[in-house]
């Protein structure tokens, strides 16, 4: 069994939720040790564009704080399609490290 975690921190507002980003706990030669992953971002279209996103992001990395992590990543989408969502990173302090590849299984 890993003692590896996930981790989902809500923004809410007056009780109800604006959106939510998950964290993975995950280690790798590359990265030093361990470090944190989002795997998902998600804020409902309602609030968007309101700083949710970036709230959730500042979230993500006190939590990754809090773990000891020294770096968070995030898989980029696909581009241009998605050039939206890399300028967000972009803007709130991630850096292009490169494409990330996948097999389906």
């Amino acid at each position: 069994m890993s003692k590896y975690g996930v981790f989902a921190l809500l923004a809410l507002s007056e009780g109800q939720p604006l959106g939510v980003v998950v964290l993975n706990e995950c280690a790798a030669i590359y990265a030093g040790g361990e470090f944190g992953e989002i795997t998902e971002l998600y804020v409902r279209p309602e609030a968007r564009s309101l700083g949710v996103a970036a709230r959730l992001v500042e979230a993500a990395i006190v939590e990754a704080t809090r773990h000891g992590w020294h770096r968070i990543e995030v898989g980029a989408p696909p581009q241009p399609e998605w050039a939206r969502t890399m300028q967000f990173y972009l803007r709130n302090g991630f850096e292009e490290v490169g494409p990330r590849l996948r097999r389906r299984l």
